[in-house]
């Protein structure tokens, strides 16, 4: 099976919504709603207002949520949160390319992050200084099915804070 995303939704007070989206979108990644076509599309512009996307697994074959991806062709929506100040998530969608933290082992409590182009989360030691529409701090490392992960607190969303 694949290794796709895993989100876990700690202290949410954000609204859920359900979204068409056209190509297949992981968990625990950010989305953007493309207003012409009213999908949502991974993030494409980090001063777009952003969502979390976190679907229930639908699991049938494997207890793994990392098998689960949301299906462009499956006809469900994706569900998706808006991110309100002091909403808090865990997810293994951090970004390996982007930031002054590549790896887990150098992630540290208070780190800023910030949404980098392909929804995941870029960690940096001090505010990054984008001009990204959200903004989060992280709380603890952890794991997701035993796949590393980061606990997060939304600290800044120029739409829904």
């Amino acid at each position: 099976m694949a290794d796709y995303g895993i989100v876990r939704l700690d202290n949410m007070t954000g609204h859920a919504f359900g979204y068409d989206f056209d190509t297949d979108i992981e968990n625990g990644l950010l989305a953007e709603v493309d207003h012409a076509t009213d999908h949502i599309v991974v993030t494409a512009a980090i001063a777009s207002p952003q969502l979390l996307v976190a679907s229930v697994c639908n699991q049938y074959d494997s207890k793994d949520e990392s098998d689960f991806i949301n299906d462009a062709d499956s006809g469900l929506k994706a569900r998706t949160f808006t991110l309100n100040k002091g909403d808090v998530f865990t997810t293994t969608q951090w970004s390996t390319a982007t930031g002054d933290h590549l790896t887990i082992a150098t992630i540290t409590v208070g780190d800023y992050v910030v949404p980098v182009v392909g929804g995941k989360f870029g960690c940096y030691t001090a505010t990054s200084g984008t001009s990204s529409s959200c903004e989060f701090r992280v709380l603890a490392k952890t794991t997701l099915n035993t796949y590393d992960a980061i606990q997060l607190r939304c600290v800044k969303n120029s739409l829904y804070s």
